[in-house]
């Protein structure tokens, strides 16, 4: 069989049919890079190469499985024989071989996340790190700190200088016990992710001989995303192809939007340096958006810093402008998204079709409250549902013992949050509590120390008289706190997280209205166990990270707000943000909005927003984006209620009821 190029355009073809010498790929958004790597590794098999001497590296083994699977399709099973992987795999695979040279076992384990997370457990339980007088890193933050200081190249003192200062003083302790992870690894024949990529560069670059075979081996590279490489997965990929230099590497500068997993966008701008015979090719024809979507998306493109030329353009049908709409606040923004959710799926898109992105995790809280109450089902990438997150149901917890003193599954949830309060006592506590109905007085007299302080406190917070369902949220707010910061070594993100109860609390007058509407709000299944059916009928939420490389009929970036969209934490890597920014522009393939409120709610105060920078930054914007302003508040409302119904006799009510369900 042979693979047939028609469908493809001039530089697709260029691509495909370059197979000597270092080539790189710069595949705008949407332009058909999948299918350019499947055929151009189909040419290769085609031309008599065989399939054992080509590696294709991806970042997924999904991608991998996929290119591989319609290179068979499309050529015949040979290509089935390409080794196709992750740059972790690849890894595993050669240091199976030669692990020896680097002085370990070829019989090591692997390690997963789960597993990194039971060893540092296991560490700080043999050592004294409990006992540290200020608080020690929890497992989750050490992983992410060791694996930090591996792919991205800086210091654990730098590191905690920009991210965890409050773990400064635990510098010393957090390096014994790194050092103890490393030795518990050596001992016993143990490597971690960060490991399989460490020592895959270590022996390529310091045994030549071992190089030499491995290049002998893989004649013929191709590397996926190239614009997410980290320096070692850069490094190794250049010396692979030192000797022949037959590599083609795709990628896209303007997607690079890793650098917190230690991505580097200066490996897809230095490799014309370290490979000078380079010839680079632009994907630029885009087969996904409208005309008018690519015009924004184009202008974004312009104010780029460092970049590689490139304009967007397709024959696809045009639609309609992208709309940048601006909402009163954050509650209104997040009603008019669900209103016009429902608008597409009344014009025959289904709700899988429809995303909402956003720049970070939390910025969806409040659509999900109201989506939750609209009966607008959805899934969500890149982060859990907020009324499934720990501390919302801590918080939830809280609420609800004021509103039933007798709730003993909510009463446990909040004992264990107290300090001097662990499973034994809090059982105790219950058993006390359901004796005498939720009555904490005689409790709290027996107590002492930080723990009778807390129990007075919320013995006097879920006894008091304020009525004001806002004011109330507050004060719980207020008491949690402080359990929060003991609890969670992110506690800032997570207090700013429960600002969206108290913006939709304004649409309860009683805090059992809220709750009820709170409890309806089901847990999410898990991703393998939904059906296709059950898919098809799901809104996607996701963060623009989580996007990547996925598209949709119709998009909405919410909340493109200064400090939102950039992020607030984002202002040393604005570049980084704008690339984010043009991701998610370049998801949508007919309908773009993206919305803004004006007004953004704290806990003790209300902040006016600033649509984002990169919006504003637009030459003659009305040339790409059409904008609007919503305020419902200040819409005529519809028909009075005081106007009189079509009155309705009972007795035929009831007649019509009987006849249809039968008496």
């Amino acid at each position: 069989m042979t693979a047939s190029l028609e469908s493809l355009n001039e530089k697709q073809k260029e691509a495909i049919e370059t197979l000597n010498g270092p080539v790189l790929v710069i595949a705008g958004a949407g332009t058909g890079k999948t299918k350019t790597i499947v055929h151009r590794l189909s040419k290769l098999v085609e031309s008599g190469i065989p399939a054992e001497n080509i590696l294709l590296l991806t970042f997924t083994r999904k991608a991998s499985r996929e290119m591989l699977s319609r290179a068979v399709s499309l050529l015949d099973k040979r290509c089935a024989r390409v080794h196709g992987g992750t740059f972790h795999s690849f890894g595993s695979h050669i240091l199976r071989k030669y692990a020896p040279v680097l002085g370990f076992s070829s019989q090591f384990s692997v390690l997963d996340e789960s597993d990194t997370s039971d060893i540092f457990q296991l560490l700080r339980t043999e050592g004294e790190y409990a006992k540290q007088k200020s608080r020690f890193p929890s497992n989750d933050t050490l992983i992410s700190l060791h694996s930090s200081i591996i792919n991205r190249g800086k210091s654990l003192e730098e590191l905690l200088e920009a991210e965890n200062p409050k773990f400064l003083d635990q510098k010393s302790a957090i390096r014994k016990i790194f050092q103890e992870y490393a030795n518990y690894k050596k001992q016993r024949s143990l490597l971690d992710y960060d490991d399989l990529l460490t020592y895959t560069r270590d022996l390529l670059n310091k045994n030549e001989t071992v190089r030499k075979k491995v290049s002998e081996q893989y004649k013929y590279i191709m590397v996926d995303e190239f614009q997410d490489t980290n320096q070692i997965q850069a490094h190794i990929t250049c010396l692979l192809a030192l000797d022949h230099e037959n590599i083609l590497v795709v990628g896209d500068d303007a997607q690079s939007v890793y650098s917190f997993r230690g991505a580097d966008v200066n490996g897809i701008f230095n490799f014309p340096k370290l490979f000078p015979k380079t010839k680079t090719i632009y994907l630029e024809r885009n087969y996904r958006s409208t005309p008018s979507i690519l015009n924004l998306a184009n202008v974004v493109l312009a104010n780029f810093r460092e970049k590689y030329e490139k304009y967007l353009y397709t024959k696809n049908e045009d639609f309609q402008k992208p709309t940048l709409i601006g909402y009163a606040d954050e509650l209104e923004e997040a009603e008019g998204i669900a209103d016009l959710i429902l608008e597409r799926r009344e014009d025959g898109v289904p709700l899988k079709d429809i995303a909402v992105l956003f720049r970070s995790g939390w910025n969806s809280n409040q659509l999900e409250l109201v989506l939750s109450q609209r009966n607008i089902p959805f899934l969500k990438f890149g982060g859990k549902k907020f009324v499934e997150s720990a501390h919302a149901k801590d918080y939830l917890s809280l609420l609800k013992i004021r509103e039933n003193k007798t709730d003993s599954v909510s009463w446990l949830r909040v004992l264990l949050l107290l300090p001097g309060i662990g499973a034994a006592k809090a059982r105790s506590i219950l058993t006390d509590l359901e004796k005498s109905g939720g009555n904490l007085e005689r409790i709290v007299s027996e107590s002492k120390g930080t723990t009778a302080s807390h129990l007075k406190e919320l013995n006097h917070l879920i006894n008091e008289s304020e009525k004001d369902l806002k004011n109330l949220l507050g004060k719980f707010i207020d008491y949690y706190s402080p359990l929060l910061e003991k609890k969670y070594d992110d506690f800032k993100r997570r207090l700013e997280d429960l600002n969206a109860f108290l913006t939709l609390s304004q649409k309860y007058e009683t805090l059992h209205e809220f709750l009820v509407d709170m409890s309806l709000e089901g847990p999410s299944p898990s991703l393998d166990k939904i059906s296709p059916e059950e898919e098809d009928e799901r809104l996607v939420l996701s963060t623009v990270h989580s996007s990547k490389g996925l598209e949709f009929d119709t998009v909405v970036l919410l909340n493109v707000s200064e400090g939102s969209f950039p992020s607030g934490r984002g202002e040393k890597n604005l570049e980084e943000e704008r690339r984010l920014f043009y991701v998610g522009i370049t998801r949508a393939k007919k309908k773009l909005v993206l919305t803004y409120p004006q007004i953004s709610q704290q806990k003790n105060s209300q902040y006016f927003n600033r649509v984002s920078r990169f919006i504003d930054e637009i030459k003659d914007p009305e040339k790409v984006i059409d904008k609007s302003f919503i305020n419902k508040k200040e819409e005529t409302s519809g028909p009075s209620s005081s106007q009189n119904p079509q009155q309705i006799s009972d007795s035929d009510a009831r007649k019509r009821i009987r006849e249809f369900f039968g008496s």
